[in-house]
């Protein structure tokens, strides 16, 4: 039998960024106790390190707040709608409202414990993600908090549809954990090791939703992928870095062809107007970017080139030296970058996976189909849509708050329920299998083939030849490379190979979920474009797609949507046009969102 030890705790909370944080604050504030398990070292895993970070909330709100502006003329209502149009309708408006409510309490309360706020425009602060974290991880040490750095959750626990805890593995010893606890709470974010080149950390494998879904939970709207745009692609040590993103949203710049085209010039002049200049961009210029790589006007690594152009270089230095001091940006040297845009000369960017709009399914109390497990973040479904374009910093806090308390409140009425032993037996024999095969597949190599196949095929644009090619390849690494995974080094002892082993059947799970969502949607919609249908199709399509885990596989339904406070109009409308549609709704409120 496996050597393994046992904790006990009231919550327990999986995962390290934001959302976790803020969930494990929420649910001390109950006066349970509390554990927290970060996969990486504490206040520097997942995705909110790595953000911008923006925070948005209504203006009108905002200017109430100390220190801050915002537009007065701004309002709930304003950011209800353009939440809705800018997710083409398909939000779980009962989030949207969360969302929109809560927002300025966790701004305020966050400035409170110490969040420093760099600019900000009519309805957005911006921060730095980093700082964010240190605010947090102090708070939650304050609070008394149980922090355990590099574990990683494995499989949740359940009897009865109930919680009952968790199986871990302690990265430095190779040793197993069981958890057990009353409550849990899913915060691991979103599934961007699936795909390169990619904006998120390494450790964003989608472990959470992958465990959820096995344990029983639904997931939804998986084929709703957003991809930032104008991610650097060369050179190697910058790819996958969204500096140019950021500066290009703010200071604009040039896209150009391999023939040295401009790409904007055939596009409408709103699609341009608001899809350079807002956060609109990453969706939009995203399909721009990956049209002109499909017709073959691409550059080497697939991309356009991005330049100054008309931009002014004064405007991009005190723009760099704000958000990018001595122009080092987490943890690169952009040195020759600021060289390149103040002589305008061109560099190679592209889309790269971003955010996940698809997840666990929960209500408005972020509770799961599974009791006592709930949902933050952006490893939950709903509150954005078919696109995203408010910030999902927001997300983490406004959700992660409210997960959390509630997932205390159930630990305060509820026992932990019985664990079956055996199974967690099996789990750990089926675990360490990669240790044991001998000359079986390398995990390293089946990874990067994995990553380079979903940005082919799960990117901006779709079709049913594509998407049956990949779900085949899926199938076949399932029933192929997956049981035969076998590890160079069988050391337990922080053994990253192991580890990379251990996330590849999460992430092949979830891109198969996904694709085959984006199959079965037979439209276009959102940040979902499927070139063989290309017309949003709200007589036919205005639901959300639910995976469920069954034995014989995925199965792949449909749900209406969740409206409070306005109704989708009908209509077939070419794809472009509706997102035209779309832009146009947005209130008068100015801004980036």
């Amino acid at each position: 039998m496996e050597k393994r030890k046992t904790v006990h705790t009231d919550v327990l909370v999986i995962g390290g960024g934001g959302a976790g944080f803020r969930a494990a604050i929420g649910a001390r504030e109950k006066g349970v106790q509390v554990m927290l398990i970060s996969k990486g070292p504490l206040g520097r895993c997942g995705a909110t390190p790595m953000a911008g970070a923006d925070y948005t909330l209504d203006g009108k709100s905002m200017s109430t707040i100390d220190g801050l502006v915002g537009d007065p003329n701004d309002s709930k209502e304003k950011v209800f709608n353009d939440i809705v149009t800018q997710g083409c309708y398909l939000n779980n408006q009962k989030l949207v409202e969360q969302y929109i409510d809560r927002a300025p309490h966790c701004l305020k309360e966050l400035m409170d414990w110490g969040m420093k706020i760099k600019m900000s425009d009519e309805r957005m602060v911006f921060t730095s993600g980093t700082g964010m974290m240190n605010v947090l991880l102090r708070k939650a040490k304050n609070m008394g908090v149980d922090l355990v750095e590099d574990v990683a959750i494995l499989e949740l626990m359940t009897k009865d549809d109930t919680i009952t805890g968790a199986l871990g593995l302690e990265i430095k010893t190779g040793e197993f954990i069981v958890f057990r606890c009353k409550s849990v709470v899913m915060a691991t974010g979103g599934w961007h090791k699936a795909f390169w080149p990619n904006t998120g950390m390494r450790d964003l494998s989608g472990e959470g939703i992958a465990m959820a879904h096995r344990a029983g939970a639904d997931i939804g709207n998986m084929e709703f992928i957003t991809f930032c745009c104008n991610v650097f692609y060369t050179p190697p040590m910058w790819r996958g870095s969204i500096a140019p993103y950021i500066l290009s949203l703010i200071c604009g710049g040039k896209l150009t062809n391999n023939k040295n085209e401009d790409v904007l010039k055939e596009y409408d002049p709103v699609l341009v107007d608001k899809g350079t200049q807002t956060e609109w961009n990453k969706s939009f210029l995203s399909h721009v970017t990956t049209k002109q790589a499909r017709e073959g006007n691409a550059f080497e690594h697939g991309g356009l080139h991005y330049s100054r152009g008309d931009a002014s270089w004064e405007l991009m230095e005190m723009v760099a030296s704000l958000v990018f001091p001595d122009w080092k940006y987490k943890a690169l040297d952009l040195t020759e970058w600021s060289r390149m845009l103040r002589d305008n000369i061109p560099v190679e960017v592209g889309p790269a996976v971003e955010y996940f709009e698809g997840g666990i399914v929960v209500n408005e109390k972020f509770e799961s189909s599974i009791r006592g497990l709930y949902a933050a973040g952006e490893c939950a479904l709903g509150v954005f849509g078919a696109n995203r374009v408010f910030a999902a910093i927001t997300e983490i806090f406004v959700q992660g708050a409210d997960a959390g308390m509630n997932a205390g409140d159930y630990a305060l009425s509820n026992s932990v329920a019985e664990a079956n032993l055996n199974t967690i037996t099996d789990i750990c024999d089926q675990m360490v299998k990669p240790l044991t095969v001998q000359n079986g597949t390398n995990p390293v190599a089946l990874r990067k083939k994995i990553q380079l196949s979903a940005h082919q095929h799960l990117g901006p644009i779709r079709n049913e030849q594509e998407l049956v090619l990949f779900i085949k390849m899926l199938e076949k690494i399932k029933k192929e490379d997956l049981p035969n995974l076998s590890t160079e080094s069988k050391s337990r002892i922080y053994n990253k190979e192991w580890l990379d082993a251990l996330e590849l059947g999460n992430m092949v799970h979830l891109l198969e979920s996904s694709a085959r969502s984006a199959l079965a949607r037979t439209e276009s919609r959102g940040v979902h474009y499927r070139e063989d249908f290309p017309h949003t199709d709200n007589d036919t399509w205005l639901k959300e797609s639910i995976v469920t885990n069954k034995p014989e596989g995925l199965s792949i339904s449909h749900r209406p949507l969740t409206i409070t406070g306005m109704s989708p109009f009908p209509g077939r409308t070419p794809y472009l046009d509706f997102i035209k549609q779309m832009m146009e709704a947005h209130s008068e409120t100015g801004g980036k969102h």
